[in-house]
């Protein structure tokens, strides 16, 4: 985790659009008010679920191609989110063990979770701002 960086520094009483994310792909990094606002969204929007789902299996094979057929052994991920089981660095792993990968965010709360998920591989994280 980020130094300096606390728990207490994050508002679970608001929706977060990295948590709501992650609850539409079913993830488990959400809460209840990130919830609520996705039943708001679903309600109006109900494809939405599907979308964030296509655009998650749609980086896993571009991953994988990369990884593959592409012979790519270094990743950057811009914007890393709170993503659910199939990560940048897990799928490219997959393909070619040993791909490096770096998880890029200004938000301390998604590289948090970044950070936690990728404990024990080559992934890294970096804290950065790409405006």
């Amino acid at each position: 985790m980020e130094p300096g960086f606390a728990a207490s520094e994050i508002d679970t009483s608001k929706p977060h659009p990295a948590r709501m994310y992650d609850a539409y792909l079913g993830g488990k990094d959400n809460y209840a008010a990130d919830r609520e606002a996705v039943r708001q969204v679903l309600r109006a929007f109900p494809e939405v679920r599907a979308m964030a789902r296509a655009n998650r299996a749609f980086m896993q094979r571009a991953v994988r191609f990369l990884a593959g057929e592409a012979g790519v052994r270094q990743f950057i991920d811009i914007g890393t989110g709170i993503p659910s089981a199939g990560n940048v660095h897990e799928v490219a792993g997959q393909v070619a063990p040993g791909a490096r990968v770096v998880y890029v965010d200004n938000d301390r709360c998604k590289l948090g979770c970044a950070h936690a998920w990728s404990a024990g591989t080559d992934a890294r994280t970096l804290s950065a701002c790409m405006r």
